[in-house]
């Protein structure tokens, strides 16, 4: 599924919200459903800085193909809702070039009103946890491209 694809998707599925509680209800059910990482890959080099909770983003490059890892230091139990928000961002950003990572517009999720209801602390986690994304994004595509 192409970036594009997954933020129709995702678009599709916050419009249909009835509640503005439902995308936290949401967000809590792709927390839980989300594989989360290996403790051993839960190292502090690959901690997002800015959150309030410790949360790892590890990448992978395979073939062309940027693979992102994450999960939050209590994993399932805690805490659900930053995990759902890096769950969230990983059904867009896992699994693409890295080029297209690039090319895609993080204001997406202003868009489907995902910033309104977050906490400033959490917004800025979210923040950060995108600008690791992209920063993964540029570096792989440069390496690429030498």
């Amino acid at each position: 599924m192409t970036i594009e694809e997954s933020q129709n998707e995702i678009r599709s599925i916050f419009a249909a919200f009835g509640n503005p509680d439902d995308k936290w209800k949401f967000l809590l059910k792709i927390a839980k459903e989300h594989s989360g990482m290996d403790d051993n890959l839960k190292q502090d080099k690959f901690i997002v800085k800015g959150c309030a909770a410790k949360m790892f983003l590890v990448p992978e490059y395979k073939d062309g193909i940027l693979i992102f890892h994450l999960d939050t230091e209590g994993g399932e139990s805690t805490p659900l809702l930053s995990r759902g928000l890096g769950a969230l961002a990983l059904k867009i950003y896992n699994n693409q070039k890295p080029t297209d990572i690039l090319a895609a517009k993080p204001e997406f999720f202003q868009e489907i009103g995902l910033q309104i209801g977050l906490t400033p602390t959490r917004a800025n986690g979210f923040a950060s946890l995108l600008k690791q994304i992209y920063m993964y994004a540029k570096v792989y595509s440069l390496m690429r491209s030498n």
